[in-house]
């Protein structure tokens, strides 16, 4: 030992260098006798301008450059028609490489898409696709995929969430996936919405629930990253995706696609046509419209008579934002009621769309509220939408009434709540939760459970009216277990959902307003919180129209929903129904000479304490009419849409028994009116052979674009390896941690020598 400026100097012996010595060594060997095509992977691309590519996960070099070998724009056709909207949305991948490629593309949708036809084009060849069970589908795409033949398959993975695979496109080749489907037009204090949905959030995948042994308790773990490895007996491995799926997400695999982000300038990409998006509606209101606004992007609007032709301004825009188009119809023209009509020339049914407005409640006094607000401050809210959150959870307290209490839970990871129940609304406690609220920071994983649970369990104040207004971009997997947590905890309690950010997952948010008897809307920009805020509160301290009754005149009506849910300020009664067209009925001539039946349906309910009744003139058609004449409007497809959702929802509440009886009726139903669902898929195949057999058929998932403003991090893909380099990288840490213990044990010996 040596004093230098009066410190102690060790000088360490050449032997004690051994251990990191023999650490490199082991290293060394690992990465040696890893797989060579990872190796090949990872030196392959360790040139690429990942910073300059918008889309694609597989890449060729060509003299010094990169590109995708599959690139995939959408084009989007909408015609809107009174409540209905008939969307044809058309994909087109082309292969820029000199190999055959599967592309697999994983694609949003509204959450109430009616998907009732497929095409697949090659050049003007045009492939029809048929309906088939899901099962079924997947084994005759299997099939003509290994024969080389063109063949294509899209399938629901959720309700707005959709995949096309498409296998065999030649080098140099394009090919056409077109899709038909119906949405329904949001119709909310007089102003109509369009809403499609043009990207995704990353979706957070739960660990496996596990049972603490000690305490016989089952206990829910969740990873704080979607990309931690969990071990499952259902554990499976799909390039598709870069989730691991369990037992509470058996299909992780297939919701989780790739994504990436644009962060430079690229002069390049302006060439590159990858997630590209261009977008027509046409607007048949009927009667003019007025006050066309689109939310999030740049139009242009040519006027036709009555009719408005929209167009999106900037014509290489992004798939990275959702598409929300609003209008009213000019003054004075919102109709109090309004049916749509339907005679299926294939069946004995007649089908009819009723829309109808009630009344608007004078609200004579105010409601004593108890408001639970649950904000999620997960990574997934990183960026925009965290400060949308904040915003409007800030402009949600200066609602609240002085009779009013409240409380707030944050969840991410983790569970946290301002008080531990719920405290008056007065202005120290309302000034205190602002500034807990200020200190909260996006991070972790979503981790919804426990949040719900606090919420929906929380005590109940009597006379007071509990309401939970959950804030959240609602990117989750376990979607079917948070919906049994709310159905089965829900009470007297009301669940408001608020969407948040560029791209939220509308199937969550929706179907949990609907289960907890609440309202949804979405919050897409800063600029919109006050009006969004406003409005939910309007009609929270109104008065349900509650106790809603219909009385058709024709007998053995089938209709959705069948159970009628309370009506808040401002929202309208939507109801799919259908019945038998032969019936003695007597027919009259209307205005235009045509034979119609002059019928009444009769609605009650309650608005307050005060009794309310309406009753609407319908002019039916008669079973006897012109087949040949007939026009689809949608209102049949609609109906069995409507039927599947219903049939759905009974399943997921249903022991195993119920649910195999169901999901035939689904799969029959589907088959029936030739409609996507979770057991059926439409399937196009090329019978003549593309590919021989030598030649070798390349896999790639296209990815998606990150939300507009996100700051969420990409989730990992998983390698070549798959689940294997999860037990590298862990054998690789434990070998690090035994030559550090070992040094420190040396290093010890040392001193004490």
């Amino acid at each position: 030992m040596k004093n230098i400026n009066g410190l102690t100097h060790c000088q360490p012996s050449i032997r004690y260098n051994t251990p990191w010595k023999m650490f490199f060594l082991v290293v060394l060997i690992t990465l040696v006798n890893l797989p060579n095509n990872v190796m090949a992977e990872e030196q392959s691309t360790q040139t690429i301008p990942y910073e300059d590519i918008s889309s694609g996960s597989l890449y060729f070099k060509k003299e010094r450059d990169y590109y995708a070998a599959i690139t995939q724009k959408s084009d989007y056709q909408v015609n809107v028609n009174g409540l209905l909207a008939q969307v044809n949305f058309t994909q087109t991948f082309k292969n820029s490489s000199d190999s055959y490629v599967e592309a697999v593309y994983v694609f949003p949708l509204i959450d109430d898409a009616s998907v009732s036809s497929m095409i697949m084009e090659i050049g003007e060849r045009r492939i029809i696709g048929k309906i088939k069970e899901k099962q079924h589908a997947q084994q005759l795409y299997t099939k003509a995929k290994q024969q080389g033949k063109k063949v294509s398959l899209v399938s629901q993975q959720r309700p707005n969430l959709f995949t096309t695979k498409l296998a065999n496109i030649a080098p140099g080749e394009t090919i056409k996936i077109s899709l038909t489907y119906m949405q329904s037009i949001r119709l909310t204090d007089e102003t109509f919405a369009l809403r499609i949905p043009l990207t995704l959030t990353p979706r957070y995948i739960p660990r496996e629930r596990h049972v603490d042994r000690e305490n016989t308790e089952e206990k829910i773990a969740d990873t704080a990253s979607p990309t931690k490895f969990t071990t499952s007996a259902t554990t499976k491995i799909n390039v598709n995706g870069w989730a691991i799926s369990n037992a509470r997400v058996p299909d992780a695999n297939e919701i989780t696609p790739y994504q990436t982000r644009i962060t430079t300038g690229n002069p390049n990409e302006q060439l590159n046509p990858q997630q590209r998006v261009s977008l027509v509606v046409n607007l048949d209101g009927g009667i003019p419209v007025a006050n066309i606004t689109s939310l999030y992007h740049s139009i242009d609007e040519t006027q036709q008579f009555n009719k408005r032709l929209i167009t999106l301004t900037d014509k290489t825009a992004r798939l990275d934002q959702d598409f929300v188009l609003q209008w009213q119809l000019a003054q004075g023209n919102t109709p109090k009621a309004a049916f749509f009509q339907q005679v299926d020339s294939q069946n004995e049914y007649q089908y009819g769309l009723l829309m109808l407005m009630p009344p608007k409640a004078v609200n004579e006094k105010n409601i004593k509220k108890d408001v639970i607000y649950i904000i999620d401050t997960s990574g997934s809210m990183g960026g925009v939408a965290i400060k949308q959150a904040k915003q409007s959870l800030n402009e949600a307290l200066n609602f609240l009434n002085p009779s009013d209490t409240f409380n707030i839970i944050a969840f991410n990871t983790n569970t946290q709540h301002l008080f531990s129940e719920s405290e008056g609304a007065n202005s120290s406690n309302i000034d205190h939760a602002k500034h807990w609220l200020s200190t909260l920071e996006a991070g972790g994983g979503t981790n919804m459970y426990p949040a719900i649970e606090l919420a929906l369990k929380a005590r109940q104040r009597e006379s007071y009216y509990r309401q939970v207004i959950f804030i959240t971009d609602g990117s989750v997997g376990n979607e079917a277990e948070l919906l049994s947590l709310i159905h089965t905890n829900l009470a007297n309690t009301r669940l408001h959902t608020i969407g948040i950010g560029s791209a939220p997952n509308g199937y969550f948010m929706s179907e949990a307003a609907k289960v907890g008897r609440g309202t949804y809307r979405y919050i897409g920009s800063i600029n919109e919180v006050d009006e969004q805020m406003t409005q939910l509160f309007s009609q929270i301290s109104k008065p349900l129209m509650h106790n809603i009754e219909l009385a058709w005149p024709m007998a053995d009506v089938e209709m959705f929903p069948n159970k009628i849910p309370d009506l808040y300020a401002g929202q309208p009664l939507l109801i799919s129904a259908r019945w038998l067209k032969q019936q003695n009925q007597t027919s009259i001539k209307n205005k235009n000479n045509e034979q119609t039946l002059n019928q009444l349906i009769k609605i009650t309910g309650q608005l307050a304490d005060k009794p309310w009744q309406e009753n609407i003139a319908l002019n039916i058609a008669p079973s006897v009419v012109d087949n040949s004449k007939e026009e689809s409007n949608g209102v049949a497809q609609w109906w069995a849409k409507n039927k599947l959702d219903h049939l759905i929802r009974l399943r997921h509440r249903s022991d195993s028994r119920t649910q195999d009886v169901l999901q035939t009726q689904i799969t029959e139903l589907a088959i029936q009116h030739q409609l996507l669902s979770p057991f059926t898929s439409f399937i196009a195949v090329e019978e003549k052979v593309s590919r021989k057999k030598d030649q070798v058929l390349k896999k790639q998932a296209v990815k998606n674009l990150m939300p507009k403003g996100s700051t969420q991090s990409i989730p990992l893909a998983n390698t070549a390896l798959g689940i294997a380099q999860y037990y590298l990288i862990g054998s690789l840490l434990i070998i690090m941690a035994m030559f550090m213990q070992l040094f420190k044990t040396l290093n010890n010996k040392k001193q004490v020598s």
